[in-house]
């Protein structure tokens, strides 16, 4: 039999589990894009910034049949970064890193590659996940 003490523990688990498995639930499922609405990627070598679910997504198409996707938040201090059409990087305005368009680090302060969304190209969409 439980006690007070250990019911209100379980109660507890219970309660936080329940409230961060909707959030996990909503960024796990595979989100898709038509090819089609983004003119920039119809092509091999180009690049475009779209902001998802209120995160900086970098896409950049590097071949017909495949597809990068990145989150653009720094690995350092979480600043937004941006693609630099002259330098072919990705830069971040807040301490200088940068990134090369497979999300590796190139320079300055961050450590950590950008997060790769694992995006994928078929049937004309554009399949990634911000999980």
């Amino acid at each position: 039999m439980f006690s007070r003490r250990n019911f209100l523990k379980l109660l507890g688990i219970i309660s936080s589990v329940l409230i961060a498995f909707p959030s996990r639930l909503l960024y796990a499922k595979p989100l898709s894009i038509k090819l089609e609405k983004i003119k920039a990627l119809k092509e091999v070598g180009g690049i475009k910034t779209l902001k998802i679910k209120k995160k900086p997504i970098l896409f950049f198409r590097d071949s017909e049949t495949t597809i990068r996707a990145f989150d653009l938040t720094c690995t350092h201090k979480g600043c937004e970064t941006a693609y630099n059409k002259e330098t072919k990087r990705i830069e971040c305005p807040c301490h200088r890193s940068a990134f090369d368009l497979e999300g590796n680090v190139l320079g300055g302060p961050a450590k950590e590659p950008l997060k790769n969304l694992g995006a994928s190209l078929k049937d004309g969409k554009i399949i990634f996940s911000l999980d």
